[in-house]
């Protein structure tokens, strides 16, 4: 039998041994995956740019149509505020004060009471304005609510008039007061002021004095103020 030696066995040996070396595994291993990473890379790179460029084009779009929403931002504010008056002044129309009808009510009043006579009425409405605070927005973001301007509204009267209750007191330091507590209560009792919870109150009276054109007779001048519930608007 045949004996053959292989003079390259080791040389092949040696062949087998590099290509199994785990350290070039792990580099082949490590450029594939390398290559994978770059790959990707490039990948998110493309759809980067695209989404750039899609951004870009938004921005664009954006900015030709800013000018047009400024506008139109402006409008509706302006809408608002037209509307928000129209709703105030459509309040202010259907609640006003009309004098009509405490003037009736204090004809009524007046034919109730003897011995005392109306000289003057002075009026006055009046209105506190609390001016409205629009929304806003601070440096960090936090919005601040706005509030309604408000019109707090005073109604007052006051009577200036003459008593001579006293014209037939035996005593002529007698004060002529019946006259203008009649009136004061017949007021405070009347049913529209009573519903509108207004009260009269005396502010000034006079001491009796002698009536010029008849000595006989004594009176005292006095107000009386009335005044109806602030309401708030």
């Amino acid at each position: 039998m045949p004996i053959r030696i292989n003079l390259l066995a080791e040389q092949q040996a040696a062949e087998e041994l590099r290509r199994r070396d785990p350290v070039k595994r792990a580099t082949w291993v490590g450029g594939f995956l390398v290559g994978v990473m770059a790959l990707w890379s490039g990948y998110l790179q493309v759809r980067l740019m695209a989404a750039t460029n899609e951004a870009s084009g938004y921005e664009s779009e954006w900015k030709k149509l800013e000018s047009a929403f400024k506008k139109v931002s402006v409008s509706m504010e302006a809408a608002a505020e037209a509307e928000r008056k129209w709703t105030a002044l459509q309040t202010l129309a259907t609640n006003r004060f009309l004098w009509a009808n405490p003037l009736n009510a204090l004809q009524f009043v007046m034919v109730t009471v003897d011995d005392v006579q109306i000289t003057a009425l002075k009026t006055s409405q009046t209105y506190a304005i609390t001016e409205a605070v629009k929304p806003s927005t601070n440096a960090v973001g936090v919005v601040s609510r706005g509030k309604p301007g408000t019109s707090r509204e005073k109604i007052t009267f006051t009577l200036d008039g003459k008593d001579t209750s006293s014209k037939e007191a035996k005593d002529p330091a007698r004060r002529s007061t019946d006259g203008v507590f009649k009136l004061q209560e017949a007021i405070n009792n009347n049913p529209y002021f009573k519903t509108n919870q207004v009260k009269a109150q005396l502010i000034t009276r006079s001491p009796d004095q002698p009536d010029p054109n008849n000595p006989s007779r004594r009176f005292s001048i006095f107000t009386l103020g009335c005044e109806f519930p602030e309401i708030t608007r």
